[in-house]
């Protein structure tokens, strides 16, 4: 299954003939954006520089784990949703993509969503791609974004925080996501970030010709080859999607950890046939 991905500012500089290196864009980019009072497109910037000293880690979502992240209800204060990086990218399905809306008669789909922290850490910038893009002057096509901040406060919870969240002052311009799914989008990020590491849930994605031999042998090398090629990221509901041994969890939020303090996403025990073959999938590197 392929999936989309995510362009940075400096991708589309790049593909119109600008600056090479990361550093010396990033540079000139804070600069002309503290010049415009930009503080929408700074925290953009920071979080796609962030991303790239991360290595552009991702999370693939496979459609059939979407629709069990986004109805659960996240009632847990919103200070414990800490992203598993500094940034990542969430990773949506060209097809059969459950995030997918009608815009004027025609079926427009969220692509993918860059995560990053902003404010010192009290909101999570989550950018909305729904492969909206306007042509500058030399007929390039830059990429456009909806921006949605996450509020993060100890009493606050996720529920609360998730009602605060409301159309932002340009969605009137271009495509428009019905708040409804931009809720959908926000909550699919914040139960991301308290998925359990389970092999059945999340596991590394590795290059194309090692993934038959990393389902037979879990070896840790193919992962580790992975991440010498640039390709950092995991895949999410992968197995419950095509493993025959999986049946359609019902996933739930769980107290975890001493004292029963860490909240984590889990599968309810009892959905997996044959466990012991499901359990030589290793998770990876899952956060």
């Amino acid at each position: 299954m392929n999936f989309h991905n995510y362009t940075t500012t400096q991708d589309a500089c790049k593909r119109s003939g600008g600056v090479e290196t990361a550093d010396e864009f990033y540079r000139m980019a804070f600069a002309d954006a503290l010049a415009q009072r930009s503080g929408q497109f700074l925290g953009q910037l920071q979080n796609e520089r962030d991303w790239e000293k991360a290595r552009r880690p991702y999370y693939n979502v496979w459609p059939a784990v979407v629709p069990m992240l986004t109805r659960l209800n996240l009632d847990l204060d919103s200070a414990l949703i800490q992203l598993p990086l500094p940034a990542l990218c969430v990773r949506l399905p060209t097809e059969r993509n459950p995030l997918t809306f009608d815009w004027k008669g025609e079926d427009v789909s969220i692509r993918c969503m860059l995560m990053g922290e902003i404010n010192e850490g009290r909101a999570i910038s989550i950018l909305i791609d729904v492969g909206e893009g306007m042509t500058d002057g030399r007929g390039f096509v830059v990429p456009i974004y909806t921006y949605q901040n996450f509020r993060r406060q100890e009493g606050l919870t996720v529920e609360e925080s998730l009602k605060e969240l409301g159309q932002s002052p340009l969605s009137e311009l271009g495509v428009q996501i019905p708040l409804d799914l931009i809720t959908d989008c926000v909550r699919l990020c914040c139960t991301l970030c308290l998925l359990d590491n389970d092999p059945s849930i999340i596991s590394a994605d590795v290059l194309a010709k090692d993934r038959d031999r990393f389902e037979r042998t879990g070896d840790q090398k193919y992962v580790d080859k992975a991440h010498r090629r640039g390709k950092v990221g995991w895949n999410v509901g992968r197995h419950i999607e095509v493993s025959p041994h999986y049946r359609r969890p019902h996933l739930m939020l769980a107290w975890t950890g001493r004292g029963r303090a860490v909240p984590r996403v889990v599968p309810r025990r009892g959905s997996v046939v044959h466990r012991e073959k499901v359990e030589k999938v290793p998770s990876g590197f899952g956060g």
